[in-house]
């Protein structure tokens, strides 16, 4: 299950002619950057893929989950397929074909019809009587189409912005000589366009399909052919949905033919310039014991960055698994669309829903649409083992995004302001995950300086309040924690530590006491430190609690700017990171005195700072919440610091959708085109990211934004151990 090849403590280079065979794109000269813009970019294929080493692609296979639709009305029979699925504004709305199926003589018997549900959360569906057709004496049933072409009436909402309000919606379907184009105002009620077919070359006994492709600015159709035997996929393309060009088979480079039942390709919801598609594969060679008819079928996977050229992976993306109806020759017919779900359980992202038919032609139950969850983009992944491995990127060049100013963060963030127990003012900064904020401009600090700020409901264990710290022993590391209940060991309980370049200064437990949540909880709290050309004083609550001697000099931070809130790089996700209420984050370049700082620890910052003539940072959130803390302190023009996730207006990061294990890890670098390390964005310079994030800004020393970069042709690589990168972007 690996493209190219595992390669074990080896090194691969992703030859042009491999990689353009199964992905449909134009051979460029090797020197010639890829323009991937500002689109999101997924690890489907080695498109953008140069080297691998011990790294693979991994195809992904979907969860099964309820099933969506049981098809146990008279008028749906035992034999409904070709199901259609999409998205329209609230609400989602599915087709299919209803019909009863003989066994025993393999005929159809009565009437074919089309079916119509809808959802408002693509989980539980319900099926309206519409009142359009009869059957049975009554119009009380959901079919939604009688006539011409209901074997397979497959529709779809037009995207296409020239199109008429009264074709808003069109649809393909098996008429006499081919194909016959529909259109419907409402998705309901449904005119042929003409009773001449549309497409004429090709075998239409399937699920043929067309939608308006947006990146490219056309109709384009997929239907059956067969190729010496062998049922196949052809395609086309129109301006105006009636007239199409004559119909060519698709390319599956070296891949052995398979009977592709059907192909529902559609444009990935979330990049619609790749195209993905979920063919149902039929082996008419083999018979299931429970099978009167020859024949078995389970879903595969195929994408493609043309709609001509495939990437069809040969292992099955859906098996039909211990279900024994399953193994009837006509199941696991993915349905044609992707809708984006909620996860049922609380605080998980979005995630992709598809559909998949089980218990055709069954004689005592109906047919049912069994829905499956798949993460969003995360049909492929480049995969690492536990052992490690990298892959390195072909040269590309990429762009940012034009979007207003960003909102209010939201509440799945690690921290956002608002105004519900506020320490100062109106609001304050709640951080409920680890996250960092660096500080701008702070990285050339001085010989006087004063660090402070208030707090509540900080729970216990050693919390980072500021630091520019690796680690190890590299000269200028700093970093300004505290241990609410003494968790900081030295050579005695520790509550306040501040380290400056191999010089520690503490203040003792005793000196400061138990002020952890279970201790305090409802007790605002300050922190302070001053530097004084080496002289260190650490206060709290406004009181003096220890001092000491650093060695002279200014603070010249070699890591980069001040970050709050987490250490770097993360250690462990319970003993580190700050985590409550902060208000007032202040790193002024001058040193205030006692008696200020407690005046500061009882009516805030403000009471003793001179905003217009102070030079520094202070963060008292008490501004619109818009993603940025924004400096009081302007005179030095430092700037706004941004919000953990968040980008300055007209910024860029590279953001990643990625899976590791607890102990696996991922690390990217930077490249030029020649593969030389971009300066201050190295390997050695990146964050360490472990976790799970459909969209994690890659951080390096805690810096995101990457807008210098904008429109230059460089490389990423990226190292793994025990991990998944599914997708990438940069926006």
């Amino acid at each position: 299950m690996t493209v190219p090849r595992l390669v074990r403590h080896g090194f691969v280079r992703l030859a042009a002619s491999t990689l353009l065979a199964g992905i449909g794109v134009a051979s460029t000269a090797e020197s010639e950057p890829i323009d991937i813009g500002s689109r999101l970019e997924l690890f489907v294929d080695t498109f953008l893929i140069d080297t691998m080493v011990d790294t693979q692609l991994r195809l992904h296979t979907p969860t099964a989950r309820n099933a969506a639709l049981v098809h146990d009305e008279p008028w749906e029979g035992n034999s409904c397929c070709y199901h259609t699925v999409f998205a329209d504004g609230k609400i989602c709305r599915a087709y299919y074909r209803a019909s009863q199926y003989d066994i025993r003589t393999r005929k159809f018997v009565g009437p074919q019809v089309t079916c119509y549900a809808e959802s408002e959360d693509g989980i539980h569906w319900r099926k309206p009587e519409l009142g359009l057709f009869e059957y049975d004496g009554s119009t009380c049933n959901n079919i939604v189409w009688m006539g011409v072409g209901t074997h397979n009436f497959t529709p779809f909402r037009d995207g296409n912005p020239a199109c008429l309000p009264a074709q808003r919606y069109k649809a393909l379907a098996s008429g006499r000589g081919g194909l016959v184009a529909f259109v419907s105002p409402d998705a309901i009620h449904w005119t042929p366009v003409s009773e001449k077919a549309c497409i004429t070359e090709g075998a239409f006994d399937s699920q043929n399909l067309a939608f308006w492709d947006s990146h490219r600015g056309e109709y384009r159709d997929y239907h059956r052919g067969f190729q010496n035997g062998v049922r196949d996929i052809l395609t086309c393309t129109s301006d105006d949905f009636v007239n199409w060009t004559e119909p060519i088979w698709l390319d599956f480079a070296d891949i052995p033919p398979e009977h592709l039942y059907t192909n529902a390709i559609t444009p990935y919801v979330r990049a619609p310039h790749l195209f993905v598609g979920f063919p149902k594969r039929f082996v008419p060679s083999r018979r299931s014991p429970i099978n009167p008819h020859p024949g078995i079928s389970d879903g595969v996977f195929m994408s493609s960055r043309n709609g001509l050229a495939f990437k069809r992976w040969r292992e099955a993306f859906i098996r039909p698994g211990p279900q024994p109806e399953r193994w009837f020759s006509r199941n696991n017919m993915t349905a044609w669309g992707l809708l984006v779900t909620q996860s049922p359980v609380p605080g998980m992202p979005e995630e992709l829903s598809l559909y998949s038919t089980e218990n055709y032609a069954s004689l005592d139950s109906g047919v049912k649409l069994r829905r499956y969850t798949l993460r969003l983009d995360g049909f492929v992944s480049v995969n690492a083992e536990a052992d490690g491995g990298e892959f390195v990127t072909k040269p590309f060049r990429f762009e940012g995004v034009d979007e207003p100013r960003p909102p209010a963060p939201v509440s799945s963030s690690p921290a956002s302001v608002n105004g519900r127990n506020a320490l100062r003012g109106e609001r304050s900064l709640v951080v409920k995950r680890p996250a960092i904020v660096p500080i701008p401009g702070t990285r050339e600090l001085g010989r006087q300086v004063t660090f402070a700020m208030s707090m509540l409901g900080v729970p216990a264990g050693k919390r980072r309040f500021l630091s520019a710290y690796d680690g190890g022993a590299t000269p200028g590391e700093l970093f300004f924690d505290f241990s609410s209940d003494g968790d900081i060991k030295l050579d005695e309980p520790v509550a306040i530590r501040f380290h400056y370049d191999g010089a520690t200064i503490t203040a003792s437990s005793a000196d400061v006491g138990d002020w952890s949540t279970g201790a305090r909880a409802e007790t605002v709290h300050h922190l302070a430190a001053t530097w004084d050309n080496g002289d260190v004083t650490l206060y709290f609550d406004g009181k003096k609690v220890g001092s000491g001697r650093a060695q002279s000099g200014p603070i010249t931070l070699r890591l980069g700017d001040l970050r709050f809130g987490e250490d770097y790089p993360p250690t462990t996700l319970t003993n580190e990171p700050f985590i409550g209420t902060v208000d007032d984050i202040l790193v002024l370049r001058r040193v205030l005195g006692s008696e200020e700082i407690a005046t500061m620890a009882q009516e805030g910052a403000l009471a003793v700072v001179d905003t217009a003539a102070d030079t520094g940072a202070l963060y008292t959130m008490e501004d619109e919440p818009d993603g940025v803390l924004h400096d009081k302190l302007s005179a030095d023009g430092a700037g706004d610091a941004v919000m953990p996730g968040r980008l300055m207006w007209g910024e860029v990061q590279l953001l990643m959708n990625y899976s590791t294990s607890a102990a696996g890890s991922v690390r990217c670098e930077v490249q030029t085109a020649d593969g030389a390390p971009v300066p201050g964005f190295s390997l050695e310079e990146c964050d360490e990211i472990y976790g799970d994030d459909i969209s994690r800004p890659v951080a390096w020393r805690g810096r995101t934004e990457l807008k210098e970069l904008v429109g230059r042709a460089v490389r990423l690589r990226f190292v793994l151990k025990d991990a998944d990168i599914y997708s990438i972007r940069f926006r």
